[in-house]
């Protein structure tokens, strides 16, 4: 009878790490129907993409407004690729002291109080969005803020095989490293 126990308990405990491995790269996704806002907020980091996402969002006319957020030179490529599609500069509001996550939320967050906006689309790398959103929603905690959390496909990325590529490997591992930290490290 203990044996048994033991290898239903096993049998368990291997379905369980199975799913986790097979589904960890879902986890890490989400995207949002985007909705009408007050700012689109595009974060640093894989330029190209992101802008894009950002700037379709903003000439589909689902804001008035975008928040360009990451340190100077990061803020100001995108801005640059921003304005070259297209983008008037004037709407554009540069953010260029964020060099994390946390600072990108922490940073556009005195921007939307100080502009007075309410709601946001948020912009980054689907792998990265389920991090940013938990990032967000710390620090905007009691705002009185809403977000909509609209990401990029990142083409070195496949959440389905997250496992069959160096990449998608990596940027699998150190988004569950960082959401780690960020949840038993305080919050940053």
């Amino acid at each position: 009878m203990k044996l048994r126990k033991k290898i239903i308990t096993l049998s368990v405990l291997i379905s369980l790490l199975f799913m986790f491995f097979y589904y960890a790269g879902y986890f890490l996704v989400l995207d949002e129907k985007p909705k009408k806002s007050d700012v689109i907020i595009i974060l640093g980091g894989d330029q190209g993409a992101r802008i894009h996402k950002g700037v379709t969002l903003y000439k589909d006319g689902y804001a008035p407004y975008i928040i360009v957020s990451g340190e100077i030179t990061q803020a100001n490529l995108l801005m640059a690729s921003a304005v070259k599609s297209g983008v008037p500069k004037e709407i554009i509001i540069l953010e260029q002291r964020a060099e994390s996550t946390y600072e990108n939320a922490l940073f556009s967050k005195e921007i939307m109080e100080q502009y007075g906006f309410k709601t946001a689309i948020v912009v980054s790398s689907n792998y990265h969005m389920r991090r940013v959103r938990m990032i967000f929603e710390k620090v905007f905690d009691k705002a009185n803020m809403t977000f909509t959390y609209c990401s990029v496909q990142e083409p070195n990325f496949s959440p389905s095989h997250w496992w069959l590529s160096e990449k998608s490997i990596q940027f699998t591992l150190t988004e569950y490293g960082k959401t780690l930290a960020f949840l038993f490290g305080g919050g940053r």
